[in-house]
């Protein structure tokens, strides 16, 4: 007898339970291994994360891990991890902010509030940061500049999901470098005066520090 045309393993399955059946079902064109092969098809996907992998990875276990979870269900699993994110992300990109970059447990720390404006930055782009805002311990100041900041109002948007509540948050950009930070970047008058020959050049430079 020729092995059945069966090519997932939930068919192959359901075949050798139903043993009895397939006497004469190569004489008759396979039928029944098509049927059942069929029935395979619609459950494979599911049975292939309830068993044990041949890797030993326990059943069940790719519902919970973001690079083993199959495309189909990662928006799923980005929601039992609490995890908000832009549309615009790409497969791999989404399943490594679940993998313990942007879990719900984190929201409203200072490292989830950074990550989440730097996704709308250039890749070299400065975030200030400042807690306890002129003394008040309520208070959150967060800037970006006019020149690395790709769309204000989605980080505006991110702030929002993100701060929490309570914060009084003073969010904006800003053209370029404040005094502080300039004053970390020179040590003495001369020095500023070499680097930047007008106050437009300082307050518009590219800033030196930050968050």
């Amino acid at each position: 007898m020729s092995p059945a045309p069966i090519t997932t393993q939930v068919g192959q399955d359901l075949y050798d339970a139903l043993e009895p059946l397939t006497f004469a079902d190569e004489s008759l064109g396979w039928p029944l291994a098509h049927y059942v092969d069929a029935l395979g098809l619609i459950l494979e996907e599911i049975a292939g994360m309830v068993r044990t992998d041949d890797e030993g990875n326990d059943g069940w276990s790719p519902f919970a891990d973001p690079q083993r979870c199959p495309d189909g269900w990662r928006y799923t699993l980005a929601l039992w991890a609490g995890v908000r994110y832009p549309r615009r992300m790409g497969t791999q990109e989404l399943r490594d902010y679940i993998d313990g970059h942007g879990p719900g447990i984190w929201r409203g720390t200072k490292t989830a509030i950074l990550a989440a404006v730097r996704r709308y930055l250039t890749p070299d782009g400065t975030v200030y940061f400042e807690e306890r805002a002129d003394g008040n311990p309520y208070a959150l100041r967060i800037f970006t500049f006019g020149f690395n900041t790709l769309d204000e109002d989605a980080i505006r948007a991110e702030l929002e999901a993100n701060v929490p509540a309570g914060l009084l948050l003073d969010y904006e950009v800003r053209v370029g470098q404040t005094y502080d930070m300039l004053a970390g970047s020179v040590e003495t008058y001369d020095e500023m005066k070499t680097t930047f020959p007008t106050y437009d050049d300082a307050y518009n430079a590219r800033p030196t520090t930050g968050g």
